[in-house]
């Protein structure tokens, strides 16, 4: 089995390398990419403690999801094979950013008279709390007052709020991220530059006015080498529109499941959603025997 998206706690998964390395040799995976976002740290634990890397018997891809703007909708370039010692990525303090987008959540909200506290905040030592979506959602659903308003709204889920309100243009609390990462264009020639090859992640997703339009512009415009076609939130006609879109701009293919481990609990590494994936080898024959492997 191959998986090429998977997180650590290096972002905002709950298994450690070591963990994840663990499961996916008990799950008979041969080829993984740890892809946490804007984030290396697997790899740099993997090289100084080289006991872990045995600990998974089967090939893995250098990978991260970085994170960057289009259009004014944030987007994730997954980024693969490249040298992690030489990747020049806008680094992100994750915990400035976060508090501040919850502060820009509090403010929107309190205009619209819903309730909340403002003496909460982002702790990244805390799962929970680890975005300002999820701890404003936490907080503003704690209170019956606001029921109405947030019914309104559309409902807030603390897993979804990020696509459907932060990201969305059309939303009051969007909140235009391009001032803490690289434009997706510059990302991309970074990841190039650092010898690596950049697709976008799962496109069909995103908070677009039209989202197939949208991911069709990003594989015909930019120098993007591929797109992540094999994805749990995917249906077949869906994955089978972004195989056609890779095979019509002869781009790569890729895919994943997105494991997250506890904080995607329905999401299994390998198989995705009640086994709703499988990225076999023709997806990848393409460019995989081409990259760097560790």
């Amino acid at each position: 089995m191959i998986d090429l998206h998977l997180h650590t706690t290096y972002s905002d998964g709950t298994d450690s390398v070591l963990e994840l390395l663990e499961n996916a040799e008990r799950n008979n995976l041969d080829i993984i990419s740890i892809t946490d976002h804007n984030e290396l740290g697997a790899y740099f634990e993997l090289e100084k403690h080289p006991e872990i890397r045995k600990k998974f018997s089967g090939k893995i891809i250098v990978g991260s999801e970085i994170k960057t703007v289009f259009d004014k909708v944030n987007i994730e370039i997954l980024a693969y094979g490249f040298d992690y010692k030489k990747l020049l990525i806008k680094k992100e303090d994750r915990n400035i950013v976060q508090n501040d987008i919850l502060k820009h959540f509090i403010k929107v909200g309190k205009q619209m008279n819903i309730k909340c506290s403002e003496d909460i905040y982002v702790d990244l030592n805390d799962p929970e709390k680890q975005y300002g979506s999820w701890v404003y959602v936490d907080e503003v659903t704690k209170y019956k007052e606001n029921e109405e308003i947030i019914k309104k709204l559309g409902g807030f889920n603390r897993r979804f709020f990020y696509r459907d309100f932060e990201s969305n243009q059309n939303s009051p609390f969007y909140y235009d991220t391009s001032k803490y990462y690289d434009d997706c264009d510059t990302l991309i020639k970074k990841i190039h530059a650092a010898g690596g090859l950049a697709f976008l992640a799962h496109g069909l997703i995103y908070p677009f006015e039209n989202v197939r339009e949208s991911v069709e512009k990003i594989i015909s415009t930019t120098e993007i080498d591929g797109l992540e076609c094999i994805y749990p939130l995917f249906n077949d006609e869906e994955r089978e529109f972004m195989l056609d879109l890779c095979k019509k701009y002869n781009k790569f293919s890729s895919g994943g499941s997105d494991y997250h481990a506890k904080n995607k609990p329905e999401t299994f590494m390998g198989t995705g959603i009640n086994n709703n994936i499988r990225v076999e080898e023709s997806i990848i024959k393409d460019w995989i025997n081409s990259i760097r492997m560790i």
